[in-house]
């Protein structure tokens, strides 16, 4: 039978080309065998070493899942878990992120709005009816990476070469266009914070001397929505880059601003005025209670002055009545006489009523006044 075939084979190849390919055949099978091997041993080797080797890169954090289920997340070093299908390494940004909300209704060059048109057009509305437009900046973190990628409509890959996965743009049964994900959770919450604290207060206070308040007052809303929504952000500043009202009434506004600064500069003067005037009436009244003290004590040590006088001259006069009077009436006359100009003349009564004449001989010389120098005639 072997003969058979072997007489067979050789009358059906004659020249040996057939024998000679199917060696070829079975080397090539060979060696495509050997290199299927040798890829399926080096897929081996990597999936259970490098394959699923990862290391957390900084400011981010890596979430294990294992077959849609979290089992662990990193934020440093470098770890080993068997690669996909079997686990998913998800990458999350965790370090400072921001976002930008405006407020503000799109203008065309060279033509202002007369109207808005809501839920259209950017603009916000106060407590008394005004419209302002505002731009803000918000800065938040991923304090809970797992809780954020659970709770939130994040993408398969929130962070893709490094960079924040943009969220998911989608269109609804009614042909409306948006996006869905993290930042536009973010966003929708923190409109409803500024419009709600919009609405409770006045434009001056907003656009005036409020900003300040006004700012925080949206920050704490806004901070407490996000930890309702209990999805693993932490806001940190919320700042205010941009307020101002419709650009067609902005002359209005500016010149009850300038209205206002005036007002608060006279303010200002008439409070220094005050303090001025204060304190000029607090150094007047001490001066003259000063004064007064000093006047007190003067009045008061001369009446004592003369109440010891009084009373020595009494005792005096209790011991030599005559003698003290006639001391007295000699000072006292002499003390006329000092106070008159001229001759002076003393008419006077003796004990037996007898008029007399009293004549001082030796009068002081009446005071020449020198005659004042001509001025020498150049």
């Amino acid at each position: 039978m072997e003969e058979t075939k072997s007489v067979i084979t050789r009358d059906f190849d004659r020249s040996g080309h057939y024998e000679a390919g199917l060696q070829a055949l079975v080397k090539s099978l060979r060696w495509a065998f050997g290199l299927l091997l040798v890829a399926i041993i080096g897929m081996l080797i990597y999936f259970i070493t490098w394959g699923g080797y990862f290391t957390v890169e900084p400011q981010q954090a890596v979430i294990v899942m294992r077959f849609g289920k979290v089992i662990d997340c990193f934020t440093s070093g470098g770890h080993w878990y068997l690669p996909y299908p079997v686990n998913r390494f998800v990458r999350v940004q965790v370090n400072q992120q921001f976002l930008n909300v405006n407020f503000i209704a799109p203008e065309l060059p060279g033509q202002v709005p007369t109207s808005l048109t809501p839920g259209k057009d950017n603009y916000l509305l106060t407590g008394d009816a005004n419209i302002v437009h505002t731009s803000w900046t918000i800065g938040y973190r991923i304090s809970d990476p797992v809780r954020y990628y659970e709770t939130l409509s994040t993408p398969l890959k929130p962070v893709d070469n490094g960079r924040v996965v943009a969220d998911e743009e989608i269109i609804d049964a009614d042909g409306f266009a948006g996006t869905r994900g993290p930042q536009t959770l973010l966003r929708n919450l923190f409109r409803e914070a500024v419009i709600e604290v919009t609405g409770v207060n006045k434009v001056d206070e907003i656009l005036a001397a409020g900003q300040g308040r006004y700012s925080e007052e949206v920050q704490r809303r806004f901070a407490a929505l996000v930890n309702k929504a209990n999805c693993g952000i932490v806001i940190e500043t919320v700042t205010l880059s941009k307020i101002a009202p419709p650009s067609h009434t902005k002359g209005a506004f500016d010149a009850v601003t300038a209205a206002s600064n005036t007002q608060d500069t006279l303010k200002n003067e008439a409070q220094a005025y005050r303090i001025q005037t204060e304190n000029d009436t607090l150094a007047q009244t001490a001066e003259i209670l000063a004064a007064a003290q000093t006047y007190k004590r003067q009045l008061v040590a001369s009446i004592e002055a003369e109440s010891n006088y009084f009373k020595s001259i009494n005792k005096e006069y209790a011991q030599n009545p005559k003698t003290v009077l006639m001391a007295l009436y000699t000072s006292a006359l002499s003390e006329a006489l000092d106070k008159m100009e001229g001759d002076k003349f003393v008419l006077g009564s003796s004990a037996k009523n007898k008029k007399q004449v009293w004549m001082k001989l030796n009068p002081e010389p009446k005071n020449k006044v020198a005659a004042e120098p001509k001025a020498e005639e150049k």
